[in-house]
């Protein structure tokens, strides 16, 4: 029985502590000085058994502790930990650290023998970097790698390969490649997984289970938190809107095989729980009979599979609901959005006026407006062309289930 539990909490041999003593999980250490050199090292007997580091701008904060913590029934005692705030808000609560590997997990039972800070440049900038070396009852050591720009926190856990000696008749994992995550996270209370019936806090794979895919929640705080595993390393991005998630590209999965878009609402799932997490390019997406025409129309715009373009924007949306896209090349907009449900959206070419470089700003348009038919109209889709329009002109469109737009903006010469 005992056993059984270990396995479900991803947790496996060794002999944790069963006294029922508590758990300091969601108690924020004291922030310590980000002010030191690009690299600095504490060692041994001077590692504190937590610290703390923040990003440039001072945004987003992380700790890297060791705690006793309760997974199940059961309480392991010393366990790497490490926590995110966003704002001094929790975006990621307390969740534990470590590996299995063929010589066993090095999970708990730890404590912290040497820490390094540097500063790494990022593909989302500047970031401040943590290096936490936990040394085992057996002398085995993990490093633990806790990283923050002012928009993201990522984590790494690996074996440090110990010395080979001619007594050593075990063999050691190499460079982790071996190992397997035993790595728990857990959110806010509260938090709200997109896109899923059910909302569970916690990401947790047991070392058996295969790829999980990315998963977006928002959290109590107010963040649109995006997170996905690599191997044994975790990402979180952190956002204030879907849409500024859906105009982003992570590498988090290799290739996308299908894109199904089954009904109105798979289809904006798709554009901000499937699209954002994927530098590869768009497999062309195979669309139901419940989705109209002008649907179809607008969301292969939103992919802009093969299109170049100066400018992408999705000012609205909402997973599963609707979503709003512009896409500018050279002075020309166009406009598109989606919806699951019957939805009024408007569109307000000033929006787009403005954003655009002044030197492209014209004093008229032409609107080109595919939509959906309203009732008592024949066909499956209507085509409009409005000549002469003001900058300030609105467009507003009644949608259907499953509905969409297209509205091309043309300078007017």
């Amino acid at each position: 029985m005992k056993k059984r539990m270990k396995e479900r909490a991803g947790l496996t041999g060794g002999k944790p502590d069963t006294s029922g003593a508590g758990t300091n999980q969601g108690v924020a250490g004291t922030p310590t000085s980000d002010l030191r050199p690009p690299t600095s090292e504490v060692t041994d007997a001077e590692c504190p058994r937590s610290q703390t580091v923040h990003s440039p701008g001072k945004r987003v904060r992380a700790e890297v502790a060791v705690e006793t913590v309760w997974i199940g029934p059961t309480v392991y005692p010393e366990c790497p930990v490490w926590r995110v705030w966003y704002d001094d808000k929790p975006v990621v609560d307390t969740s534990t650290v470590g590996v299995m590997t063929a010589n066993g997990p090095l999970a708990y039972g730890m404590r912290p023998v040497k820490t390094t800070r540097h500063r790494p440049q990022t593909g989302l900038g500047p970031g401040r970097e943590i290096k936490a070396c936990f040394a085992g009852r057996d002398g085995r050591e993990v490093e633990v790698r806790v990283r923050v720009t002012d928009l993201s926190a990522f984590c790494a856990v690996r074996e440090i390969p110990a010395r080979r000696s001619k007594k050593a008749d075990v063999p050691v994992s190499r460079e982790g490649r071996d190992a397997c995550d035993l790595s728990i996270t857990r959110f806010p209370e509260g938090a709200v997984l997109l896109g899923s019936e059910k909302t569970p806090t916690t990401d947790h794979r047991p070392p058996t289970s295969g790829f999980a895919p990315p998963q977006v929640r928002f959290v109590p705080s107010g963040k649109l938190v995006a997170f996905w595993r690599h191997g044994l390393e975790r990402h979180a991005v952190f956002f204030d809107r879907p849409g500024d998630l859906a105009v982003r590209r992570f590498g988090a999965l290799e290739h996308v095989e299908e894109l199904a878009v089954a009904d109105g609402r798979q289809g904006c799932d798709h554009l901000f729980l499937t699209v954002p997490f994927t530098k590869a390019e768009m497999p062309s997406p195979v669309f139901g009979a419940a989705v109209t025409p002008a649907y179809r129309a607008a969301f292969e715009m939103m992919l802009g599979r093969g299109a170049v373009s100066d400018d992408f924007w999705m000012p609205r949306g909402e997973p599963g609901e609707f979503a709003v896209a512009a896409r500018r090349q050279g002075g020309v907009w166009q406009v598109a959005g989606v919806t699951a449900a019957a939805k009024t959206l408007t569109v307000r070419l000033e929006d787009l006026w403005l954003r655009m470089p002044v030197a492209l700003r014209a004093l008229g348009y032409t609107v080109e407006l595919l939509r959906d038919p309203l009732k008592g109209e024949a066909g499956d889709c209507v085509e409009e062309t409005f000549a002469e329009q003001a900058p300030d002109v609105r467009v507003a469109l009644d949608l259907a289930k499953g509905g969409g737009f297209l509205i091309t903006f043309r300078p007017w010469a």
